[in-house]
């Protein structure tokens, strides 16, 4: 198969090139190539499948038929890798659950699925981690404020078996009851509020060990100025931003909106506006979706009882491209490389995922930036948004 008349982007920039694809592979690049089957791109941009970290399931609850559901919406929103978070109901900590994972995932042709692996059990105690690396998690999931005895065996491991940890900081004696993040929208609307600090001091926590120890972390869903800052001054952290930090604030919750109640929480608007400069500057490894559903019941409560949670996946990509791009700082192959190529080589895909190059897997998407529409999903912070971008599958 040859597509011709492509944008093609690259970690290089934006060429108007042909590829040819055998055998599910990249195997060539050229301004002119000729074959039997040829696919027509129309001047449309031609991008590697995205590669997402740590995403989650329906309700955090890992059940059969739960990942099919997730393959096919990642597929169809560009996704051609996610990787599950291991903190899900059961957690992924034992040989049983990560079998039943890779079970589910096998059964799922529209995206791959990998997994990590949870450090520590529900009980508090360690994780058989080599077992379940070898066994095939790609990573170590863990929360920021558990033992650092605990902390300093998983980056052991972590070191041992030449993978990444994968960090979710927050400290809870700091976040206490706090249900949005601490400023003035929560004042107004009278709720607890969760200082940003009870993010970034964990991650000062987390770079100190990291350092020490020498292994590599990956600070997912970054969601403050100060951890990028931190991140950025620290050669063993690799802040993964969330989108919706990027394009939302705090004010998503006005009105006790419980759609815009996520975790980490919406941040205010200088702070969401420091985050993006922060990215475009380059201090950013990777940007994810943040996706974390939640059934309709359990948003439509009192804001301090609802779930935190959204929807990542849907429409990301022209998200994205209308925000960061297109009305933004940010040029396609920078979004592309935070989006596909970055991720894909933290969990060791680099060679096959993530970029348009020869003998890379042919797991790419058209980008059509000309077609818009307007958001429509009462449940989503972004109902009513006009943006711009299509995904459209090979």
């Amino acid at each position: 198969m040859v597509i011709k008349n492509a944008r093609v982007v690259t970690p290089e920039g934006v060429e108007a090139l042909d590829v040819r694809i055998k055998r599910g592979r990249i195997a060539e690049l050229s301004p002119s190539l000729e074959g039997e089957r040829i696919v027509d791109a129309k001047g449309k941009y031609l991008l590697p499948a995205l590669v997402d970290i740590g995403v989650g399931v329906m309700d955090g609850r890992l059940r059969g038929g739960t990942l099919e559901k997730l393959s096919a919406k990642a597929r169809a929103n560009g996704f051609g890798t996610v990787v599950l978070s291991a903190l899900c109901t059961p957690r992924i900590d034992n040989e049983i659950t990560l079998e039943f994972a890779k079970s589910q995932a096998e059964l799922c042709r529209e995206t791959k699925i990998l997994t990590l692996l949870s450090g520590v059990k529900e009980d508090g105690g360690l994780s058989d981690c080599s077992i379940l690396l070898r066994e095939g998690a790609v990573g170590i999931e863990f929360e920021s404020h558990i033992d650092g005895n605990l902390i300093r065996r998983l980056m052991e491991y972590a070191s041992m078996h030449g993978v990444k940890l994968f960090c979710r900081a927050n400290d809870p004696a700091l976040q206490g009851d706090g249900v949005m993040h601490e400023g003035s929208v929560s004042c107004r609307l009278g709720l607890a509020g969760i200082p940003a600090v009870s993010e970034s001091s964990q991650v000062a926590r987390i770079g100190e060990l990291a350092l020490f120890y020498g292994a590599d972390v990956v600070v997912l869903g970054a969601s403050t100025p100060q951890t990028l800052h931190i991140c950025s001054q620290n050669p063993r952290l690799f802040p993964q931003v969330s989108m919706h930090h990027l394009l939302l604030n705090d004010g998503a919750c006005d009105g006790y909106d419980t759609a815009g109640k996520l975790r980490p929480p919406l941040r205010d608007e200088a702070m969401r506006k420091a985050m993006v400069e922060a990215v475009a500057r380059g201090e950013a490894a990777m940007v994810t979706s943040l996706h974390t559903p939640v059934g309709k019941t359990a948003k439509d409560a009192v804001f301090s009882d609802a779930a935190y949670g959204i929807d990542g996946l849907q429409h990301s990509l022209p998200l994205l491209y209308t925000h960061l791009v297109q009305d933004g700082p940010l040029d396609l192959p920078t979004l592309v490389r935070l989006t596909a190529t970055y991720p894909a080589v933290t969990v060791g895909l680099e060679g096959k995922k993530g970029a348009i190059r020869p003998g890379y897997d042919a797991d790419l998407l058209l980008f059509d930036p000309d077609f818009t529409f307007r958001y429509t999903d009462p449940g989503s912070p972004y109902d009513g948004r006009r943006i711009s971008g299509r995904v459209i599958a090979l």
